[in-house]
C-alpha cells in the first residue's frame, strides 16, 4: 500500500461506469487520506460561455452559473484528472483549493471515481445523472 501518488500512479481504460466511456484505474494500492495527483501543479483552466464550447467537450468542464463553464485551456492536452467519473460510491473527494484525496483504501486496478456534488456546482447546472436525490 502506497502513501504517495505520482505520474507513474494512474492510467486510462474503458470505464466501469455506465456510459462512463474512458475512466482512470489505480497502478498501485493507495492507502486512505492520500493526496491523489491527478493533475499537474499548472493546469490552466478558463472560464467560457457554454456556446462556445463544443457540446462533445462540456462533459470536460464544472457548470457555472449564468451560462459558463470552467473548462481545461487546453482540451487537446487535459490532466489524467479531467477523466474522473461520477458515482454515488466515490472512492476520492475533492478539497476545494486543494485537490482530490482517498477517502478509503484503493486497491490495484480499481476505478477512480468522484461524487461530482463534490465539486459544489450550483444546483440548477448539474446534469440530472448527478443531482441527487436531496441536492440543495
Amino acid at each position: 500500500m502506497k502513501n504517495t501518488t505520482d505520474r507513474f500512479s494512474f492510467i486510462l481504460k474503458p470505464s466501469i461506469v455506465n456510459n462512463g466511456g474512458v475512466g482512470v484505474f489505480a497502478l498501485h494500492d493507495i492507502a486512505k487520506d492520500i493526496y491523489m495527483e491527478l493533475f499537474l501543479e499548472d493546469f490552466q483552466e478558463e472560464i467560457k460561455e457554454k456556446k462556445d464550447v463544443p457540446m462533445d467537450l462540456q462533459g470536460y468542464c464544472l457548470n457555472l452559473p449564468d451560462n459558463r463553464l470552467l473548462c481545461p485551456r487546453l482540451f487537446n492536452r487535459m490532466d489524467i484528472g479531467n477523466y474522473l467519473n461520477h458515482s454515488e460510491s466515490a472512492n476520492v473527494r475533492y478539497k476545494k483549493g486543494k485537490g482530490y484525496f482517498s477517502i478509503r483504501d484503493i486497491k490495484q486496478g480499481e476505478e477512480i471515481l468522484a461524487n461530482y456534488r463534490d465539486l459544489e456546482e450550483p444546483v440548477e447546472t448539474r446534469e440530472e445523472y448527478y443531482k441527487g436525490v436531496n441536492s440543495k
